[in-house]
């Protein structure tokens, strides 16, 4: 899912670590033309729910802290 934020797009995602069973929220941050301009993991969370949720926070706080 696409969401729109100060100018940015924003794509976030969990992804479970087969070998521990953990989940990694991901998130990417795209600009006005679609081109990446900030990719990162979060913490690693006990399931999918928290890691999503924790992906697309960390994605505002980084678009936040931007001087736009």
């Amino acid at each position: 899912m696409q969401i729109k934020y100060k100018g940015f797009s924003i794509i976030t995602g969990a992804e479970c670590d087969a070998t521990s069973d953990v989940w990694n929220g991901r998130f990417r941050i795209l600009d006005d033309k679609d081109i990446v301009v900030y990719e990162s993991f979060t913490q690693p969370n006990s399931n999918q729910a928290e890691a999503s949720n924790n992906a697309k926070k960390a994605a505002y706080e980084w678009i936040d802290r931007q001087k736009l």
